[in-house]
């Protein structure tokens, strides 16, 4: 929404995809990788809280917090680097800089920028041919209204991946349906979820 101040506190529902749709996020490093990301991220925006998460092979769907004031602060204890928690053969970069009243569009940049980032160094290590920028430009966004909403939402998430062959992001689907070019095509899927609550 063009008008829209999107630094106001609350939840919202973003989802990102792979340039063409490509699938490429399924190969495990590069979803560990993202998973690692995403978790690291309250450390850069601590008044940021990460709601439901998943990785897809082609987009990521994701809630994502923001909070009214920095004495909201819902995440302070995430490690800078993630790699001695989970023996990974990769780090994700201590922030440079804390972002106390970040845009949803701060953290979504700072996920692909990152992302980008620590798989181009993890191919670099391993001498393995593999393109490390795949993200698609921009994001699909919506602000979540109410609890009802939430709700269906989060199970949207949570279901997705049983989903996949249903799923119109699916390259091989039998969704029928058209690949989604707004928020609004991937809301349509939840009406179903929503109407059965």
């Amino acid at each position: 929404m063009p008008t829209y101040d999107y630094t106001q506190a609350g939840a919202y529902f973003v989802t990102m995809c792979t340039e063409d749709r490509v699938c490429v996020l399924h190969d495990p490093p590069v979803a560990d990788i993202i998973l690692d990301v995403w978790e690291s991220l309250p450390a850069r925006f601590p008044t940021i809280a990460l709601g439901e998460f998943v990785v897809m092979p082609n987009h990521v769907h994701m809630i994502v917090w923001l909070q009214a004031h920095p004495d909201a602060i819902i995440c302070q204890d995430v490690p800078a680097s993630l790699i001695e928690q989970k023996g990974r053969d990769w780090a994700v970069p201590a922030p440079l800089k804390i972002n106390l009243k970040p845009a949803l569009g701060d953290v979504i940049a700072a996920l692909k920028s990152l992302v980008f980032t620590v798989y181009l160094r993890w191919i670099d290590a391993h001498k393995v041919d593999r393109q490390a920028k795949f993200w698609q430009r921009n994001y699909f966004e919506h602000v979540v209204r109410d609890e009802r909403e939430l709700r269906a939402i989060r199970q949207y998430i949570v279901d997705n991946p049983e989903q996949w062959d249903m799923d119109r992001d699916n390259p091989n689907g039998h969704s029928g349906l058209p690949v989604p070019c707004h928020i609004s095509h991937y809301l349509s899927d939840l009406k179903y979820t929503m109407e059965r609550q």
